[in-house]
C-alpha cells in the first residue's frame, strides 16, 4: 500500500510530489519556519528577537548565499514515503504543454521567480543562465498606448495625465527576476531541471482516476453512535482500467477543466435550433480536439470565417490570435465588463512589490496587509468575497494586447466591452448565427467560442462523490471548506491543491505561487503522520503556534511576490 497517491501530473503535483521526495524538507521545527517551500533558520539578532525572514533573506542575498534547504540536528529523522503520481498522459506537464501548445502561448504570466521547484527560488534564473537561454526571457512591455476607450489598468505608477499609458519603470523590465520564461524553456526546466535531479521519473504511472473511495475503520459499538469519530483507514482509487491503487493519503492536484465544469451562459441552454456541434465551442472542447489531433494543428476555423470570442480573460485574447492567425476574417469580442488589463492574476507588479498601495472594497491592496487580513478572517463566507474581489474576473495581460494592436487597428477585431449576448439562433438556411447583444446591436457569423472559464463546484466531480458521501462538509457555492492544511475533514487524509483550496491558501491559489504555498502545507502535513510528534513541537502554546504559521504562510507569500 501506498503512502501517498497524488492524482495529476501538472505544476502543483511536480511541486508536491518534489517536497515529499526530498530528505531535506523536514518541517515543523520550533527553530525553524517554511518560507518559500523552504526551511529556513532563524536567527538571532542583537537584542535576542529573532529576524524576521525578509530581512534574512535580503542579508542572504548579499552576502550573496543561495537559498538551499536547511536541515537540522534536532529534528527526528523521517522514512522516506512511498509515492506514485498518476497522470492521463503518464509523462509529467504534459497536459500543461498541450494547452500551451493549442492556444498558441508563448510565454509564461508569472515571472522566474515563480516556478515548481520549492527548494531553490533560484532555480529557474540558474538554468537560464546556465544553459546560456536568455533570448527566451520576454521582458515586461515598457509602453503600451491602450487603445479602447473603455480598458482599465489597475496601476496607481500613473499620474492622471498618462492614466491610458502602461509603462513598467526600466531596471524592472530588463531585470531577470521580472523576465517571463517563454513556453519552451519552461517546459525544458521542469523535465532537465526538475524532474531528473530529484529523481521523480519513475514515481508517475498513466492512468485515469474514475473514482476515490474511502474504505472506512470497523465501526464499533463505541463509534456507532458518533458518526463525527468516523475514519477513512485508506483509499482505493479505482482507474478507468479497472485497475485500483490503494493508498494512505491521496492529494488530488486537479483543477476543474473538465468538459462537465466549463462554464455555459444561460443563453447558450436556450437556444431551441439544433446546431453543427462545431460552431459554438467552449475552450475547453478546443484543447481538446487539439490533444487529438497531436500530429498535426487542428483547423477550428476555416479562412474567411466570421468569429465571435465570448469572456474577457488571458484564454480570450489567446483564442483570438490564434483564429486570426488561421485565417479568420473578422473576430468580435464581447466582454461583459471592460477590458481589464493586468500584468498578473492577482494585483499588479508594484502592488506586489509593496511601493505602492491602494484601497478597494474597504481591503488594503499592498500583499502582505491583505494576506493578513486574509488570514485572520474566520468567515469563509467574506473569504470568498475577498477572493472574488482581488481576482475581478478575467484581465489580460500587456503583452497579449500589445499583440491584438494592429487587429484593432484594421478592424480584424472588434471589441464590445459592456456587453452581454441575449439571443442565439441558429439558421439552417444561412448556416450562419444570428445574433441579439445587450446593447441592441445585431450579429451574424460562422463560429462562437466560449471564453468563460470553468465553474468551480465540488458536488460536480465525480472523483469526490464517494467521498462527501462518506465525509460531507461545508460547501460555500461549489467552493468546499477544508482545513487549513487542506486536508478534506478529520478522519479523511484526502487533500485538495489548486484552485479547490482557495479559502485557505487565498486568491492565488491556481497560481505557481499558490502550488508552492499549498504543497508546503500539505506535505508538512503528511510528514509529520509520517513520523513520531516531536515532544518540543506538541508542547508549544496553541495560540503562540496559530500566530506564527499565519506570519510564515504571509512571509510565504510575499517572498513570491504574491503572484
Amino acid at each position: 500500500m501506498l503512502d501517498v497517491l497524488i492524482v495529476g501530473g501538472g505544476p502543483h503535483a511536480l511541486t508536491l510530489a518534489t517536497l515529499l521526495k526530498n530528505p531535506c524538507f523536514q518541517s515543523g521545527s520550533p527553530h525553524s519556519e517554511v518560507l518559500d517551500g523552504i526551511v529556513l533558520s532563524k536567527k538571532k539578532s542583537k537584542n535576542g528577537r529573532a529576524k524576521t525572514a525578509g530581512k534574512n533573506r535580503a542579508k542572504q542575498t548579499q552576502a550573496g548565499q543561495e537559498d538551499e534547504p536547511t536541515a537540522h540536528k534536532d529534528m527526528p529523522s523521517c522514512p522516506p514515503l512511498s509515492i506514485k503520481v498518476v497522470d492521463l498522459y503518464g509523462e509529467w506537464m504534459t497536459l500543461w504543454e498541450k494547452q500551451f501548445a493549442a492556444l498558441n502561448i508563448p510565454h509564461l504570466r508569472s515571472h522566474t521567480l515563480v516556478h515548481t521547484d520549492p527548494l531553490n527560488k533560484k532555480a529557474l534564473q540558474e538554468f537560464v543562465i546556465e544553459h546560456e537561454r536568455m533570448g527566451e526571457l520576454h521582458c515586461l512591455p515598457e509602453h503600451i498606448y491602450i487603445q479602447d476607450e473603455n480598458a482599465f489598468f489597475n496601476d496607481n505608477r500613473l499620474g492622471k495625465k498618462d492614466k491610458k499609458k502602461l509603462s513598467a519603470n526600466s531596471s524592472l523590465r530588463k531585470s531577470l527576476y521580472f523576465s517571463l520564461p517563454g513556453t519552451k524553456l519552461s517546459m525544458d526546466f521542469f523535465m532537465e531541471q526538475q524532474v531528473q535531479k530529484y529523481h521523480l521519473e519513475s514515481i508517475l504511472v498513466r492512468g485515469t482516476v474514475d473514482r476515490i473511495i474511502p474504505v472506512l475503520e470497523p465501526a464499533t459499538d463505541v463509534l456507532q453512535n458518533q458518526c463525527d469519530h468516523k475514519r477513512a483507514l485508506y483509499f482505493k482509487v479505482v482507474l478507468q482500467s479497472g485497475e485500483a491503487i490503494e493508498s494512505k493519503q491521496v492529494v488530488m492536484a486537479t483543477g476543474p477543466t473538465r468538459t462537465q465544469m466549463a462554464n455555459i451562459p444561460s443563453w447558450v441552454t436556450a437556444i431551441s435550433e439544433s446546431y453543427p456541434e462545431e460552431r459554438l465551442q467552449h475552450t475547453v472542447q478546443l484543447m481538446h480536439l487539439h490533444n487529438v489531433h497531436q500530429q498535426n494543428q487542428p483547423h477550428v476555423c476555416q479562412k474567411g470565417d466570421r468569429l465571435m470570442v465570448v469572456g474577457g480573460g488571458l484564454t480570450s485574447a489567446h483564442i483570438i490570435s490564434f483564429a486570426l492567425q488561421q485565417g479568420a476574417s473578422q473576430v468580435t469580442w464581447v466582454m461583459r465588463k471592460h477590458l481589464q488589463l493586468k500584468q498578473f492574476d492577482v494585483g499588479d507588479i508594484e502592488t506586489l512589490v509593496g511601493r505602492y498601495s491602494h484601497v478597494e472594497h474597504g481591503i488594503k491592496l499592498d500583499g502582505l496587509a491583505y494576506l493578513r487580513q486574509f488570514y485572520n478572517e474566520r468567515s469563509l463566507h467574506k473569504r470568498l468575497i475577498m477572493i472574488r474581489q482581488a481576482r475581478k474576473g478575467g484581465a489580460v495581460t500587456p503583452e497579449a494586447y500589445q499583440q491584438l494592436q494592429p487587429f484593432i487597428s484594421s478592424g480584424n477585431l472588434i471589441v464590445k466591452t459592456y456587453c452581454q449576448v441575449s439571443e442565439a439562433k441558429w439558421s439552417y438556411k444561412d448556416q450562419e448565427w444570428a445574433i441579439s447583444l445587450s446593447t441592441s446591436e445585431r450579429w451574424s457569423g460562422d463560429r462562437i467560442w466560449l471564453a468563460t472559464g470553468c465553474k468551480l463546484d465540488v458536488t460536480q466531480d465525480s472523483l469526490l462523490s464517494d467521498v462527501i458521501k462518506e465525509f460531507p462538509i461545508q460547501i460555500l457555492d461549489g467552493w468546499p471548506s477544508i482545513s487549513e492544511n487542506l486536508q478534506w475533514a478529520p478522519g479523511c487524509d484526502l487533500y485538495l491543491m489548486g484552485q479547490y483550496s482557495a479559502l485557505q491558501i487565498g486568491p492565488h491559489a491556481v497560481n505557481l505561487a499558490g502550488g508552492q504555498a499549498a504543497s508546503a502545507r500539505i506535505a508538512k502535513a503528511i510528514h509529520y503522520k509520517h513520523r513520531e510528534p516531536c515532544e518540543k513541537c506538541t508542547a508549544l502554546d496553541t495560540t503562540q503556534a496559530e500566530q506564527t504559521q499565519k506570519e510564515a504562510y504571509i512571509q510565504q507569500m510575499h517572498g513570491l511576490m504574491w503572484l
